[in-house]
């Protein structure tokens, strides 16, 4: 049962990000050795976080002003990113490729919006899998789902790279449709947040 952490694994990276820019970007400029360090490094922060929550799940559920600080975090962290990746020069590609690099080791060692997917994941999970029972069953999950993680990089690097090849795009374009994504969407949750904190 501990193997649909491979669909979990894949799922908590389908959505774009600055993880799978960065492996994109990597991938298409031939730079496979630093390529497979940082897979190892995705699927070792990502095996830390996905136990570390799983392990303290139940302590995790009754602290609902520290998941609030986690959100805050999150939000704050997106938009940054977002405001980093709008206003990068124009001029340099080689800025614009180390700083996309850079962006996404930030985003795989520092990754708060890791801790409330894993909580509501956890939460879901719990019942079936139950990861209080033993390190068997949690350590059997989050190994599956190193691999459902590392498979849904595959095929960024795959069909990422096709598709920034089919469409002439470059990195600078990328950066600004996304950098605004992170904006607009970060604006909307603090905004959200505020609302809901003076009512």
């Amino acid at each position: 049962m501990s193997s649909i952490g491979v669909l979990v694994g894949f799922y908590g990276y389908l959505f774009p990000g600055n993880i799978n820019l960065m492996v994109v970007h990597l991938y298409a400029s031939k730079q496979y050795r630093l390529l497979c360090q940082m897979l190892v490094l995705i699927a070792v922060f990502e095996s830390l976080y996905c136990a570390t929550v799983l392990y303290s799940l139940q302590a995790l559920q009754k602290q609902t002003s520290w998941y609030q600080v986690i959100e805050v975090l999150s939000y704050g962290m997106i938009l940054l990113m977002g405001i980093w990746m709008l206003f990068e020069s124009k001029t340099s590609t080689k800025a614009a490729s180390n700083n996309t690099v850079y962006r996404g080791l930030l985003s795989v060692i520092v990754h708060p919006q890791q801790i409330p997917f894993w909580l509501v994941a956890g939460v879901l999970l719990n019942a079936t899998l139950r990861f209080s029972d033993g390190w068997k069953n949690l350590l059997s999950f989050v190994g599956f789902n190193a691999i459902g993680t590392v498979l849904v990089m595959l095929c960024y690097m795959l069909l990422g790279s096709k598709l920034i090849q089919y469409f002439k795009l470059n990195l600078t374009q990328i950066n600004k449709v996304m950098g605004s994504l992170y904006v607009l969407l970060a604006l909307y949750h603090i905004i959200s947040l505020i609302s809901n904190f003076k009512s």
